[in-house]
């Protein structure tokens, strides 16, 4: 996988959601946008459970991450 840094402005209310039978426990999806284009962001466990505390539409944030077919793998999540 290829590594990502994202700076860019949530879009999309954060959702959360429960994997039955997998290595994770929790996944949360959301929106990106980061100049002009759209990204699909996803976190998985801890990264899920602080972007469903923390993030909010319209806040600033900073991703480290791994691009996949499905969007953004983000590792590392913070508000700028």
């Amino acid at each position: 996988m290829n590594v990502c840094n994202l700076l860019g402005k949530i879009i999309e209310n954060v959702s959360f959601d429960f994997i039955y039978k997998g290595k994770a426990v929790s996944i949360a999806r959301s929106k990106i946008l980061c100049g002009s284009s759209v990204i699909d962001i996803y976190g998985y466990d801890n990264v899920a459970d602080y972007m469903y505390r923390n993030i909010n539409v319209g806040d600033i944030v900073y991703i480290y991450g791994n691009i996949s077919k499905f969007g953004v793998l983000c590792k590392y999540i913070v508000k700028v």
